[in-house]
């Protein structure tokens, strides 16, 4: 199974870039399914207010998810954020935990089981679409988004050019060419036999 996350602060149009590709690979008669963002299940506080067990839940929830697409035989598998992802989200409070330090090594080394990892920011400008979950606060965004560049960075350098990782903006999402371009170049790096580091 093609595993595929796509991960970044809130509100980059992650979730769009999600059904758009789902929505190309269904098109081309592949057997796909869309794993959707864990948090907006979970039982405990998020945004601002994560405690480490949102932390636990999240990733168990997702990797359940994950597994469980790979049992079900679907082609590809695309995930609403990378299993790492939650811990952008602690470690900004600085609410660290010894079980939620230790699962993130393990989730950290997870990232290989993914043929790519599309990393979103917000075009600068790019409002935030208050829908009651997420949250709104651009400052907070920007501040995430930076602990999200810092381990982009950390997966680079760590990993050694061995993450296939595409790199896009908000505003991509939004323009109909630019958008085809980038589904066109996850599809054909998905199925590469190497994995490389892409720019866009």
């Amino acid at each position: 199974m093609k595993r595929v996350a796509i991960f970044g602060t809130h509100g980059a149009a992650k979730t769009t870039l999600v059904y758009k590709l789902a929505t190309y690979y269904k098109m081309n008669d592949k057997n796909v399914t869309v794993i959707h963002e864990t948090a907006r299940q979970s039982p405990f506080p998020i945004n601002t207010d994560t405690v480490y067990q949102t932390t636990l839940f999240v990733v168990a929830s997702q990797l359940q998810k994950e597994l469980q697409a790979e049992a079900q035989g679907f082609e590809i598998a695309i995930s609403d954020r990378a299993l790492s992802d939650a811990f952008i989200y602690i470690n900004n409070l600085k609410r660290n935990n010894t079980l939620t330090k230790t699962l993130e090594a393990f989730c950290f080394e997870w990232l290989t089981q993914y043929d790519a990892l599309i990393y979103l920011e917000p075009t600068e400008g790019f409002a935030i679409t208050a829908d009651g979950v997420r949250a709104a606060d651009s400052a907070y965004q920007v501040v995430i988004r930076d602990d999200f560049r810092n381990l982009v960075e950390k997966m680079e350098k760590e990993f050694d050019g061995k993450l296939n990782i595409i790199k896009a903006e908000s505003n991509q999402i939004f323009d109909e060419n630019q958008c085809s371009e980038l589904i066109d170049q996850i599809n054909r790096s998905i199925h590469e036999q190497t994995r490389h580091i892409h720019m866009v």
